[in-house]
């Protein structure tokens, strides 16, 4: 218990200094590239930026294997190409889930770009972390505010499709946890999830990036176990869920979902909800294998 107690701290200290120094250079270059505004210039300082946020998660990697020595079973990374450009999903559990997810997946695919909502670009340090690696902040509006002040109808399209419209010049990684928060079996049985182990899926964020980014067409399905009952961010930095499966299947995105506006196409929304519960289900099949 000591023990792990003491990994719990040692590994605080080790996200929390890896991210201040790496945030040195990476706000610097940020700065640079929106002070000068050359376009051969900004994809430059880009590519730095990358570069440092990979370095990153490396250093986040390095903490993790010497502190924690996982054992992650990874299946299905075979046939992934970091030129492609993807939209990937997976079910979310913890807080955990973002550190393996970037661990696998770090310079073997482009950097998974996280769907963040607006008011976190505030956080202090972190926030201004992940607008300067170009995350996608995105405020969307309700149905109760749009009917109060109908101007604000097609506002967040047009903020995701200016958001969106950089990832063209350069092959990115769109991620969703699509459940949009962490799964408990609480949240389950308030949703009358249709799922054993998952939540819900929301389709939203999935059919906007499609209708704005037509140009993706592979789906990357992160799939993760922990084999920990125990699934707390302290349970994490503790050591505690060390032992992690992860199944990634690359799915073609079906050509009749390309290309289509998810606001106004009624027909549409139909089918990809209808796509994603699909691969919910099979996900859903595998975690329950898992058991």
């Amino acid at each position: 218990m000591i023990i792990e107690i003491l990994r719990g701290i040692l590994s605080f200290a080790a996200v929390v200094l890896n991210t201040l120094f790496w945030c040195v250079f990476l706000l610097s270059v940020a700065i640079l590239k929106l002070i000068i505004p050359i376009e051969t210039w900004k994809r430059f300082c880009t590519k730095i930026i990358i570069n440092i946020g990979e370095c990153w998660i490396f250093c986040n990697g390095l903490w993790i294997k010497l502190l924690h020595k996982p054992e992650w079973n990874v299946e299905g990374f075979e046939s992934l190409d970091k030129s492609q450009w993807y939209l990937s999903v997976a079910n979310h559990q913890s807080w955990a889930d973002i550190f393996v997810l970037q661990e696998i997946t770090n310079r073997n695919i482009p950097m998974l770009k996280f769907f963040m909502k607006h008011v976190l670009i505030w956080v202090p340090v972190i926030g201004l972390a992940w607008w300067a690696l170009d995350m996608p902040f995105l405020k969307r509006y309700t149905k109760e505010e749009i009917e109060k002040n109908p101007q604000l109808r097609g506002k967040d399209i047009k903020a995701m499709e200016k958001s969106f419209e950089r990832y063209s010049r350069y092959p990115v990684s769109i991620f969703s946890f699509a459940e949009g928060t962490r799964f408990t079996e609480e949240k389950k049985y308030q949703q009358s999830s249709k799922y054993t182990n998952l939540l819900n899926p929301k389709s939203g964020g999935i059919g906007l990036t499609l209708t704005t980014m037509p140009y993706i067409k592979l789906l990357l399905d992160f799939t993760i176990h922990y084999e920990s009952v125990r699934r707390s961010f302290w349970d994490f930095l503790c050591g505690r869920m060390s032992k992690v499966n992860v199944r990634v299947r690359e799915i073609p995105i079906p050509e009749s979902l390309l290309g289509r506006d998810y606001e106004e196409d009624i027909e549409f929304r139909n089918e990809l909800k209808s796509w994603i519960e699909k691969v919910w289900s099979e996900k859903d099949q595998y975690l329950e294998e898992r058991r």
